[in-house]
């Protein structure tokens, strides 16, 4: 049996933003938002990769980080929908921004779905590969515990969306961040 070695690689690239505060009304300042691809991988026998293995992991990570600026700008811009990567923390009186309610809502669902998927993986998995009598029973746990995380995930989502909604509802004017874009400019253009 042979040893394989994981090699990994993730590009992030800084976006400048700033908001002006919708409590304090001070504006933020430049900020940074960093965004990340998603993490490239490239298995292999070697600890070092060769030269052609290596361009392939970095072209990619690059891919992958692309992809990830084109859904955020494409959010922002059409949808006004920001990402987490945008911290909306006012840097003088520590209060949130209406503006960010949209980007948690957005991942309302993820997780609770992933463990929904989850579930009936272990399920099926456990129905079928699991040799006793009892294994239905194991499949049902397997499958109800994943359902309650995933309905456990769902209500905590729901708590954080409406704690950061009540905590920006009282102010008359709604601000949105203003992005760089420019600074990502070569990014958004590439194919």
């Amino acid at each position: 049996m042979g040893t394989y070695y994981k090699h990994t690689k993730t590009e992030t690239i800084e976006v400048p933003y700033s908001f002006r505060c919708e409590q304090c009304m001070k504006d933020s300042g430049s900020l940074q938002a960093t965004i990340s691809g998603m993490e490239a991988e490239i298995n292999s026998n070697f600890k070092k990769l060769d030269d052609k293995k290596q361009r392939k992991l970095e072209d990619m990570a690059h891919a992958n980080l692309v992809k990830a600026v084109k859904g955020i700008y494409k959010d922002a811009t059409e949808k006004q929908i920001y990402s987490k990567a945008f911290r909306d923390k006012c840097p003088y009186c520590d209060q949130p921004q209406s503006w960010a309610v949209s980007g948690i809502k957005k991942e309302r669902y993820s997780t609770p779905v992933v463990c929904l998927i989850l579930g009936v993986i272990l399920g099926i998995g456990c129905y079928f590969c699991i040799e006793t009598e009892s294994n239905l029973t194991i499949a049902l746990a397997a499958t109800g515990i994943c359902l309650v995380l995933s309905i456990g995930s769902f209500i905590l989502n729901s708590i954080k969306i409406a704690s950061k909604q009540r905590k920006t509802s009282d102010p008359l004017q709604k601000n949105l961040p203003v992005i760089e874009w420019n600074a990502v400019r070569d990014i958004l253009n590439e194919q």
